[in-house]
């Protein structure tokens, strides 16, 4: 499909760069090189100004319009943006019982993008908070999302980070090994 409409609109090019150049101009124009500047007739006869002119305005038209066409259709693929890094990207270490809350604060490598988080759980979209400068504030137990988005781009994978506690595993409390019972031995 690209290789057809780059190829219509090179055709559409050529042949409008062609039709201008055969138009009689003030100075005759390039027609009178080839034997078309004489005192009417010509090649093509007394109305070639009329008829150049639509099949220039035709193939003006013809040209914008492919212009645009191909400007949406031939865009190159940018790839995707990279994901949002948060950091801190968990709960603190160490005794945090008076712990509440915790300032994230959040980047992304793409230059351009922007970063949309919620803080709900659910999946951020471009109507989602836009993160700024400042550090995003998240309390104990909230689950904070962050997505990037740049215009032209596909957007980032997203980010999922609870704020919670780590709670200490527990052990379960070893099996001892059992020897095999001994049978006496026959005599």
């Amino acid at each position: 499909m690209d290789y057809l409409l780059m190829t219509v609109f090179l055709i559409v090019c050529l042949l409008l760069i062609i039709v201008v150049l055969l138009q009689k101009g003030r100075g005759g124009g390039l027609g009178g090189a080839f034997g078309g500047g004489g005192a009417g007739g010509g090649a093509f006869g007394t109305r070639t100004g009329d008829v150049f002119t639509w099949v220039t305005i035709v193939l003006t038209g013809a040209f914008l319009l492919l212009a645009i066409v191909a400007t949406v259709v031939a865009r190159p693929d940018l790839g995707q943006v990279a994901m949002p890094a948060l950091s801190p990207a968990g709960w603190p270490e160490g005794d945090t019982t008076d712990v509440k809350d915790v300032a994230v604060m959040m980047q992304c490598e793409t230059k351009g993008a922007t970063i949309y988080y919620t803080k709900d759980g659910k999946e951020p979209t471009e109507k989602s908070e836009p993160y700024g400068k400042s550090s995003v504030i998240v309390k104990k137990g909230q689950t904070l999302r962050a997505k990037a988005f740049r215009v032209g781009m596909e957007p980032s994978r997203t980010v999922t980070v609870t704020y919670a506690p780590k709670t200490p595993e527990t052990n379960p409390a070893p099996i001892p090994a059992v020897a095999p019972a001994t049978q006496p031995a026959a005599k």
